[in-house]
């Protein structure tokens, strides 16, 4: 089985897109409407944390991978 991306390459990935959304929702900004509504991209703070979230713990994973197998490859 081929593997396309490395943990390590798409914790970062994940990490960058996070970062991005946050940095997205905070150069759109806030408006309010004539009526007192408030329109915001609210949507891109949850989806910016999960996947800051997932890339912290995707990157933990192949840190723990990447210092338990190398044990294992010195002694062989």
């Amino acid at each position: 089985m081929t593997r396309l991306f490395s943990l390590s390459t798409l914790s970062l990935a994940l990490l960058a897109l996070g970062g991005g959304c946050l940095l997205a929702f905070a150069s759109i900004g806030s408006t309010i409407d004539e009526q007192g509504f408030l329109h915001e991209p609210f949507g891109l703070l949850p989806i910016g944390w999960l996947l800051i979230f997932a890339g912290a713990l995707l990157a933990i994973v192949a840190g723990l991978r990447k210092l338990l197998r190398a044990p294992a490859r010195r002694t062989r």
